[in-house]
């Protein structure tokens, strides 16, 4: 199970996954100055993950998500027939 579905609708536009990896980078950062080390950690390996998934390896999650969608489709044409 992934913490973050890169083929969610929600995630489509550009500007919703660069603000999903930015405010827990800006927070971590927040929390750097702060010197709370453990939340600062905290936040920027969120933010670390969040960038990998949705700026990274978004366009092979999409892809590897039609290829199950038109996997299935035909899977489903076939047992019609």
């Amino acid at each position: 199970m992934k913490l973050l579905d890169p083929t969610h609708p929600f995630f489509k536009p550009l500007w919703r996954r660069v603000l999903t990896v930015v405010l827990p980078a800006l927070w971590g950062g927040v929390e750097a100055l702060n010197q709370a080390w453990g939340w600062a950690i905290l936040f920027l390996g969120a933010a670390g993950y969040a960038a990998y998934e949705l700026l990274i390896m978004y366009d092979r999650s999409i892809a590897e998500a039609e290829a199950k969608r038109a996997a299935a489709q035909a899977q489903r044409e076939g047992d019609e027939e």
